[in-house]
C-alpha cells in the first residue's frame, strides 16, 4: 500500500510543477514573440515657407492746403503718424526689405491735371526704418531687417505743395512690397 500511496503523491507532486512549466513555457513563446518583432524607421519632415505680414494703422494718407501764402509750403499729412508694422519668420542673417511703390504721379481725374508723385516725402521713426520720398513706378527701400520677428516704425507723411499748383483732387495708389533675400 505504500507503494501505491507514494505513486498518488509524486503524481500530486508533478501535477503543479506540470502546470508551473506549461505557464512558463507559454510566457516565454510570448516573450520570445514580442521580442522577435521588427522595426522601421519613419523619417519625418517639415517645410516652413517664409512669410511676411504687413499691418497699417489707415489706409489713407491725405493731405489738405488751407490757404496759400503765395510760398511753397511743406503740408503734413491730415491722419499724423502712419504706422507700418512688418512681421516676418525670414531666416536669421537673410534680409527683409520694406518698399513703397507709387503707381503714378497724383492725377486729377476730373481735370487731367498731375502733380509729380516725388512731392510726397516721409521721416521715419523706428529701428531699421529710413526717411525718403515716393518715385514714380520706381520702389523706394523704407525698411530693412536682418532677423525674424515683429518690426515697427512711424512714417510722418509730407507734401512739398507749390502755390502754381491748380486746385483739385489728386490721387494716387502707393504699394507696400516685402521682400526676403
Amino acid at each position: 500500500m505504500r507503494a501505491v500511496l507514494g505513486i498518488g503523491r509524486r503524481r500530486e507532486r508533478t501535477r503543479p510543477r506540470l502546470l508551473f512549466l506549461l505557464v512558463l513555457f507559454s510566457c516565454s513563446l510570448v516573450a520570445g514573440q514580442l521580442l522577435a518583432q521588427s522595426q522601421a524607421s519613419l523619417g519625418v519632415t517639415v517645410q516652413v515657407a517664409r512669410r511676411f505680414k504687413i499691418e497699417v494703422s489707415t489706409s489713407l494718407v491725405s493731405f489738405t492746403r488751407s490757404s496759400s501764402s503765395g510760398l511753397p509750403q511743406t503740408i503734413p499729412a491730415n491722419e499724423g503718424s502712419f504706422e507700418l508694422t512688418i512681421k516676418t519668420n525670414n531666416d536669421p542673417g537673410s534680409s527683409t526689405n520694406v518698399w513703397l511703390l507709387a503707381s503714378s504721379d497724383l492725377l486729377d481725374n476730373s481735370t487731367g491735371y498731375t502733380i509729380p508723385v516725388e512731392r510726397i516725402s516721409w521721416t521715419a521713426q523706428g529701428n531699421g526704418f529710413y526717411p525718403g520720398h515716393l518715385v514714380k513706378a520706381t520702389p523706394v527701400l523704407v525698411a530693412r531687417f536682418v532677423q525674424p520677428g515683429s518690426f515697427t516704425g512711424q512714417l510722418y507723411f509730407f507734401f512739398a505743395e507749390d502755390p502754381n499748383f491748380a486746385p483739385g483732387n489728386y490721387q494716387t495708389t502707393v504699394t507696400i512690397l516685402v521682400e526676403g533675400v
